[in-house]
C-alpha cells in the first residue's frame, strides 16, 4: 500500500470564477495522514479547493505546495482517488464502472479481485448483484456508495471526498466511516455539511 508523507500547504490562495471572487487570500495546511474536513456554506469554495489541488483550476494568486516543493498536478492525480459530489459514471453496468479505473496504467498494480469487490460492497451495505445493474438506474445513495467502493479499491494514499455522506442514511454513514477512516496511512480531505462526518475529522477548516 502506498503512503503519503507530504504535508500540503495552501498559501494566500485567491481564485475567481466568472468575475466573482470564490476564495480570497486563504491559507491552511493539510497534515499527511490526517482527515481534514472543509466546512462552509454552499458556494463558499469547498469543492473548488479540491479542484485546485487536482490542477483542474489555477489560482489567481497564491500557491499550493508539498513540504515547500512545487505541486505537480499530474503526479498528485496519480496519488489520489477523487469522489465528486454529483457522481455520473455513465450507463454501463456497475461492474464495468468499477473496473474502468483499473485500466489506466497508473492503477495496474492495484488489487481489484472479485473477492475484494464483493467484500467492499458488503462492508458498504450493497448486495453483490448490484454489479449487474446499470449505474444510472441506482439511487443517489447507491451511486455514492459505489463511488466510495471505487475509492477504497484504488487504495490511493490521498482521498478527496466531496460531500461523501450527503445521500446516505445513518447506517450507511457509519459503514462508510468504518471503511474509509480506519486507515491512518491515508490523507483524507473531504467537504461536508454533515455533523456525523464532520465529527470524524482530525481537523476542521472553515471556508
Amino acid at each position: 500500500m502506498d503512503t503519503w508523507q507530504n504535508d500540503i500547504f495552501f498559501r494566500n490562495l485567491t481564485f475567481s470564477f466568472g468575475g466573482e471572487i470564490v476564495l480570497n487570500n486563504l491559507s491552511f495546511t493539510i497534515n499527511a495522514g490526517s482527515h481534514t474536513v472543509l466546512k462552509g456554506e454552499s458556494g463558499s469554495g469547498k469543492s473548488t479547493i479540491l479542484q485546485l489541488l487536482l490542477g483542474f483550476y489555477t489560482p489567481d494568486k497564491g500557491n499550493i505546495t508539498l513540504n515547500g516543493g512545487t505541486l505537480n498536478p499530474q503526479e498528485i492525480r496519480k496519488q489520489t482517488a477523487w469522489l465528486p459530489q454529483d457522481l455520473d459514471l455513465g450507463s454501463n453496468s456497475v461492474l464495468n464502472v468499477m473496473m474502468k479505473p483499473f485500466e489506466f496504467s497508473c492503477n495496474h498494480n492495484k488489487t481489484n479481485s472479485e473477492q475484494h469487490r464483493f467484500q467492499t460492497l458488503h462492508r458498504l451495505g450493497l448486495p453483490a448483484d448490484i454489479l449487474d445493474q446499470a449505474f444510472r438506474t441506482l439511487s443517489t445513495g447507491q451511486r455514492q456508495r459505489v463511488g466510495l467502493a471505487i475509492c477504497h479499491l484504488l487504495d490511493k494514499p490521498i482521498l478527496l471526498l466531496d460531500e461523501p455522506t450527503s445521500a446516505l442514511d445513518n447506517s450507511s454513514k457509519q459503514k462508510a466511516a468504518n471503511l474509509l477512516l480506519s486507515n491512518r496511512d491515508k490523507t483524507i480531505i473531504s467537504t461536508s455539511h454533515d455533523p456525523f462526518w464532520v465529527e470524524k475529522a482530525d481537523n476542521i477548516i472553515e471556508i
